[in-house]
């Protein structure tokens, strides 16, 4: 894993491939990159992949504050012109979506095309398995939600998390990635998140929809940690060039459905690459004076 630093803070992150347009992955709160290998390699070929580790999971560091969307769309950017990355594709899930759209929103000139897997709003949230504790922790006075940042999620919590995130048991129990996301992680990335729900209410309204780069949305229906139902409307609000809608998979498509998952990043990939490629040639080049 290598290292990027911004205003104190440290990310992690794998880069796979050498040659090829950018692709930066990011995962859901509770995981790591590790949810992208069955991606990365098949990615890889093409693409230079750039799978983080965002702040308070995996190798990254885990600060006492700074779990908010703004705060992690303004690192992930800093990543993004630091390593002099663009016309890059974003592919998030949950709130790796979250970051992705709100960066595409406010900086489309950076992004080629986002691949939105089952994407954090305060809809989305609200409507799903989340709304219970995160109206609880929305509700706490800051001392006692304070005192809960010190407190490391144990692995049978964690082990409890990931179940909750496939669709059946047999498919938490096959899956090869369960192990290296079960180490836990600091509480106050998820209460510090959950107490930031309100920042995602901007992703439920899409006026500046023509604004945006490419959008593929790809959701499991059997997702029980935020709401499909509520992603079918945030769909007729986003209007995704493409709309993926997985029967009997969760919250992880990429581990639970990873063959059909990459096949359909890969296929709208080579669909926005193509579309970006002939648009910039027939941008003209600027004629040398004299």
């Amino acid at each position: 894993m290598e290292n990027f630093a911004y205003d104190g803070t440290r990310l992690s992150y794998l880069q796979r491939g050498d040659s090829g347009p950018p692709v930066v992955m990011l995962h859901n709160a509770g995981s790591s990159h590790v949810i992208w290998t069955p991606q990365i390699t098949a990615l890889a070929r093409k693409y230079r992949v750039y799978a983080l580790d965002l702040p308070g999971y995996g190798s990254a560091d885990q600060p006492e504050s700074g779990y908010t969307l703004d705060r992690y769309a303004e690192l992930v950017r800093q990543f993004l012109l630091d390593r002099q990355l663009s016309r890059v594709a974003m592919v998030g899930n949950c709130l790796g979506s979250a970051i992705s759209l709100t960066l595409a929103r406010r900086y489309p000139e950076l992004f080629r095309a986002v691949v939105a897997i089952n994407p954090l709003t305060e809809s989305t949230a609200m409507h799903g398995d989340l709304r219970v504790p995160a109206r609880i922790t929305r509700g706490l006075p800051d001392p006692a939600a304070r005192a809960l940042f010190d407190w490391h999620t144990p692995k049978w919590f964690a082990r409890g998390t990931i179940r909750s995130w496939f669709s059946s048991g047999r498919a938490y129990r096959e899956c090869p990635y369960v192990q290296p996301l079960s180490a836990g992680f600091p509480a106050r990335a998820l209460v510090g998140l959950v107490r930031d729900l309100s920042c995602f209410a901007a992703l439920d309204d899409w006026p500046d929809r023509e604004q945006l780069p490419p959008v593929c949305t790809i959701w499991g229906t059997e997702n029980r940690v935020l709401s499909a139902a509520a992603g079918r409307t945030l769909n007729a609000q986003l209007r995704p060039e493409r709309a993926e809608w997985l029967d009997r998979c969760g919250h992880v498509p990429m581990l639970e459905r990873a063959p059909e998952v990459t096949a359909i990043i890969t296929e709208f990939l080579a669909t926005t690459d193509a579309t970006d490629s002939h648009r910039h040639s027939e941008i003209p080049a600027e004629s040398t004076p004299g």
